[in-house]
């Protein structure tokens, strides 16, 4: 949650702001280490965040137990994080042959956000009213991304599942397998980056991403085989949490 006591400047304000961000109850930090697509300003996508209050906050955070994220779309800013230690970066938009080499060192998860950049785009076609400075970051982002986080994949570097919504709406994050799939990533890889490796950056694979005694029972159920067509995740029929059964149209 954004409060004027989670703004930081310098190092040591950043410091400041992660002890008082987990004081009150924060199980993970989210630094944005460059400039946003969403953000009314032309002040770019490169990094913003200075190297040493990215790395105040990862060291910060991490003696205290919490991860850490960073929202990153410049090659700079994406680096700058993977060199202090990041967790994952969300989107890397612009990454470059050091970051995946940053990325396989560290072994920290790129989270693409596919959704995100596709619905945007989207709305700019078929409304037109978001401000100049946030069209023209937008517009010419997705093909950029999908080269980019394809050589990624094809490198070997762990991705977890994530669509950054309500920039897309809830309700439609399956959308973001078939965004996936054009990557090239297989339906079983797909799957996992969803529940496997999605568990493990959240450093909850002793609870969750895996079926098993002791685990908490989260299930889906699907009509056909996600394996065989992976757009059967776009209708899921049965939800548990838990162990309890929040939706069952079979």
């Amino acid at each position: 949650m954004l409060t004027p006591d989670t703004i930081c400047d310098g190092p040591y304000d950043c410091r400041r702001a992660v002890r008082e961000t987990v004081k009150y109850g924060a199980d993970v930090i989210k630094i944005t280490s460059t400039g946003g697509v969403l953000s009314d300003s032309a002040t770019g996508l490169m990094q913003q965040m200075k190297d040493d209050e990215i790395a105040e906050i990862i060291s910060t955070a991490h003696s205290m137990g919490r991860k850490v994220a960073a929202h990153a779309h410049g090659a700079d800013g994406i680096n700058a994080a993977l060199e202090a230690g990041i967790d994952s970066i969300e989107h890397g938009s612009m990454l470059d042959e050091r970051s995946i080499a940053l990325f396989k060192e560290s072994g920290a998860y790129l989270v693409p956000t596919l959704l995100a950049g596709k619905t945007v785009v989207d709305k700019i076609r078929e409304q037109n009213f978001l401000p100049p400075a946030i069209r023209e970051k937008a517009l010419g982002l997705p093909p950029i991304v999908m080269e980019n986080v394809g050589k990624a994949y094809k490198a070997g570097v762990k991705i977890a599942f994530g669509t950054d919504s309500g920039v897309s709406a809830h309700g439609t994050n399956a959308q973001e397998f078939l965004l996936m799939r054009d990557l090239g990533m297989s339906n079983s890889e797909m799957i996992a980056a969803a529940t496997v490796n999605a568990a493990d950056l959240l450093g909850m694979s002793d609870r969750l991403g895996t079926l098993a005694p002791g685990k908490e029972a989260d299930i889906i159920a699907v009509s056909t085989n996600p394996l065989e067509n992976i757009e059967a995740l776009l209708d899921v029929g049965f939800v548990m949490g838990a162990g309890r059964v929040a939706k069952n149209t079979f």
